[in-house]
């Protein structure tokens, strides 16, 4: 925090703050004071906080303010403002978001109430910014210049922002609520992942209104909207959003915070009975007067200023012509008209009014400067019309340029490193903010955003990797909205032995334009290899694509399995002995760690063993093909043997089963496969099928017979993982009761003197996690509703995350208390519930 700005700011116009927006600052200021005093708890004062748009950061005692944007619209007096709380009390840098919010970091608790006055001084809040209420309404960044658009979205996403902010119905929903408004069919809005989204449309009559989607998110289970309506006119837009909330808030679920979201909602009614049950809704709440028809527009004058040229360049034109602008001789201005030019192609787009253009300021990972702020206040008012929109990119979007104000904005722009090519396109990375600050942040996304520069130049991409993107997540909650991305990354982290090392997810092939889709997982791929994994898909793309297709085509074209066979060698993660390095993540001084995010992510940790066996599984016969190649017969059926055992292996997890041995591995495997017919009969008895895989046989025709057996297994067992999901179900798989545990634990018979007689113990002393989690889950599954369990876990990380994991799962944990005498155990009595 700097309490003296370091630079020298114009006056900003301000207006009185209205009564009621003040009375809810100073309620927020008492409660700071409150919490300070020790009068009220920080878990009662967080829900508070966020309800207010400040966040905890991962450091202690600092916060994130979050500044809310509708459509992302702001004035150069308002950035300018903002520049200043930048400057005075964060860290001189602000980020704007993929919402189009910008947020100020390291901000102390004591300065919020002043930043909430001074952001209410010129008509902004960070009000409804965070917690499980509607966000930020977005907006395309070119609405009202967009030359394909069919009308401007801008006043009615303001209208609807501002609707419902403060609104009752808006102010304690199950999860947060997001809508965006895009105004054609590019989609720049990205409707299809928003809980409500709307395309701008016409009807046969030639009336406008809106295409109005349900249902879309990302994170960690990502799911496309889906149509509600084909057109909504523009007197029921606000009624059908307000249905739409009343239904996810009656409906959404409140006790399980993984599974809130509205999408939730939808997949557990199915999209017809959603409908209906929204249809009912609206016709309540039409006939109730709970809602009405009508919409009263909010005005946003956004219209040109009155253009003068001047030869000096000053006032709202500038000089030049745009398209030829006079340069100074020799190779220095050929050099700044070559740097225009190259800024021109990749950052102006012409817009619908003649002779008006708009431009994109790049943002490295969407971070600005208390200064370039400022600056960039006084060029909007000098160039354009003192408007400026943030971009859901993470940029900015200067609209109404005259033409011959072009290379002038430009030449300004530069001097104050804002003149940086390829805005909008694929090396202008997205990355949220990652281990910087998020406090659930895994790994640092804008470090390997800047890693990535080597593979995507600024201004040296070339015209193959049109329409190309590339977004990075820190965790799995998609804020990069890694999900819809050409080149999606979202960081994890991997135990090798004491250490752990950062990690990424490569998803790729996601899109919104045109028929959306989510991204598939490819491989994980240790942090430092991300480069050089990216770059060879690259050059696997420009040796293999045919009749010119695109990127995202040849993606498509090649498939999951292709891209992982090429994948593989870069997923090899050495052991901290043999490269210490791969366990720092980017930019970092340190060995990476994974912060303690809280209990309960059980179900998390045995999807990530299967995934890890399966990739171990990929592994061993991508080294068997290495070692065929070579003639080293042997040991390349012995790796075959070693992908077949880590396979099955993977299959085990979803039973709770984690052999010690091979043979133990490939007994319980068949065993499995006797009662439940996950896989076709030719792959069992697995036991006889590899029986001689660790043969010492030379042929190159047995070592072909078996790498072709082990292929095809280890394929089988990918596809019958892949579709699990937290409950862990292989499909077909139904649970059978059976007598005792099959991993050699029996369940034990209650105790009349520890627990009531009609509750079953479950002794998983002992066991790890997250096989106890997966045994308990089971065990579960084969009780009915209302039955007990009583479930005997170690000390330390079990008795931390099952008791959680089984709340997330809905289930009721009734008690849970040290084992006597040495309290080095502990008794948890867990209630079935159905889901």
């Amino acid at each position: 925090m700097n309490t003296s700005p370091t630079l020298t700011y114009p006056q900003v116009q301000t207006a009185p703050i209205p009564s009621e927006i003040l009375e809810e600052i100073e309620t927020f200021e008492d409660e700071v004071e409150r919490l300070q005093n020790g009068e009220t708890p920080v878990d009662v004062f967080k829900p508070f906080r966020l309800q207010f748009g400040i966040y905890g950061q991962r450091q202690p005692d600092v916060q994130m303010v979050r500044i809310k944007i509708p459509f992302g619209g702001l004035t150069a007096n308002q950035l300018r403002q903002v520049a200043i709380i930048a400057d005075t009390y964060a860290t001189s840098v602000g980020h704007v978001t993929t919402r189009q919010d910008i947020q100020l970091h390291f901000v102390p608790l004591t300065h919020v109430g002043t930043i909430m006055r001074m952001l209410a001084d010129v008509g902004l809040t960070t009000r409804e910014a965070c917690a499980n209420t509607v966000r930020n309404v977005t907006a395309c960044a070119l609405a009202g210049v967009c030359p394909g658009e069919v009308f401007d979205v801008t006043p009615y996403a303001k209208t609807v922002a501002y609707h419902l902010l403060r609104n009752p119905l808006n102010q304690s929903l199950p999860r947060k609520f997001k809508i965006a408004f895009s105004g054609c069919n590019h989609d720049c809005a990205l409707t299809p992942i928003h809980d409500v989204g709307l395309l701008a449309t016409r009807n046969p009559q030639g009336k406008i209104g809106f295409k109005m989607v349900v249902g879309g998110g990302l994170g960690s289970t990502p799911r496309l909207a889906k149509t509600l309506r084909e057109f909504v006119p523009m007197e029921e837009l606000i009624p059908s959003i307000e249905a739409v909330l009343k239904v996810f808030d009656n409906l959404g679920n409140r006790k399980n915070r993984s599974k809130a979201r509205m999408k939730f909602v939808i997949d557990k009614l199915g999209f017809d009975e959603f409908k209906n049950r929204w249809k009912s809704t609206y016709e309540a709440m039409l006939q109730s007067g709970a809602t009405k028809l009508g919409i009263e527009v909010s005005e946003y004058p956004d219209i040109p200023t009155l253009i003068m040229p001047t030869k000096s360049g000053n006032g709202t034109a500038g000089s030049g012509n745009g398209h030829h602008p006079a340069s100074p001789n020799g190779s220095a201005g050929t050099k700044k008209q070559e740097e225009f030019d190259l800024w021109r192609k990749g950052n102006v787009i012409n817009q619908k009014q003649e002779g008006f253009y708009a431009a994109a300021i790049k943002l490295p990972s969407g971070d600005i400067t208390s200064e370039q702020m400022c600056i960039l206040s006084d060029l909007i008012e000098r160039f354009s019309n003192g408007n400026v929109r943030t971009t859901i990119n993470q940029n900015m979007m200067v609209r109404w340029i005259p033409e011959m104000s072009l290379h002038p904005f430009f030449t300004e722009l530069a001097k104050h490193g804002l003149g940086d090519p390829g805005a909008e396109g694929v090396e202008d990375i997205v990355a949220c903010p990652g281990t910087d600050t998020c406090g659930l942040g895994i790994t640092s996304s804008k470090g390997l955003a800047r890693a990535l520069a080597e593979v995507f130049p600024p201004g040296k991409t070339p015209d193959d990797l049109e329409g190309v993107n590339v977004k990075i997540s820190g965790c799995h909650n998609s804020c990069g909205q890694h999900h819809i991305a050409t080149f999606g990354l979202h960081g994890v982290g991997k135990r090798v032995a004491d250490h752990v090392a950062p990690v990424y997810e490569l998803h790729m092939g996601g899109k919104v334009n045109g028929t959306a889709k989510i991204a598939q997982l490819i491989v994980k791929v240790p942090a430092k290899n991300v480069p050089a994994a990216v770059s060879h898909i690259l050059d696997v793309y420009r040796r293999e694509r045919k009749n010119q297709e695109s990127l995202p085509v040849f993606i498509e074209r090649a498939g999951k399995m292709k891209l992982k066979d090429e994948l593989i060698p870069f997923t090899i993660l050495p052991s901290y002995q043999e490269d210490p390095t791969y366990y720092v993540d980017w930019e970092a001084d340190h060995e990476f760690t994974v912060e303690d995010l809280g209990p309960g992510e059980c179900a998390g940790g045995a999807l990530e063993m299967i995934d890890n066996r399966i990739l171990e599984a990929e592994q061993e016969l991508y080294q068997a093909r290495l070692l065929a190649e070579k003639h080293q017969y042997a040991i390349a059926i012995n790796k075959t043997y070693r992908a077949v055992v880590a396979g099955a292996k993977a299959i085990l997890v979803t039973e709770g089963i984690d052999p010690n041995s091979d043979e133990e591995t490939l007994l319980e495997f068949d065993k499995l496969m006797a009662t439940k017919h996950i896989i076709p009969k030719e792959f069992y008895p697995i036991v006889d099928k590899v029986g001689d895989l660790g043969s010492k046989d030379t042929s190159s025709d047995l070592t072909a017979e078996k790498m072709t057996f082990a292929k095809k297994f280890v394929d089988v067992c990918r596809l019958a993982t892949e579709q699990i999901g937290q409950d862990l179900k292989l499909q077909p798989v139904e649970i059978e009761k059976s007598q005792g545990d099959t991993n050699g634990t029996p369940a034990l018979e209650p105790s009349s003197e520890d627990m009531p007689a009609e509750a079953t113990v479950y002794d998983l002393r002992g066991v790890a996690c997250p096989m106890n989690y997966v045994k308990t889950k089971l065990k579960l599954e084969m009780m009915d509703e209302g039955e007990r369990l009583e479930v005997w876990l170690d000390a330390g990380d079990p008795i931390r995350n099952v008791p959680q994991s089984l709340r997330n799962d809905g289930h009721k944990v009734l008690k849970q208390e040290p084992m006597e005498p040495d309290e080095q155990h502990f008794k948890v009595l867990v209630e079935k519930v159905e889901a």
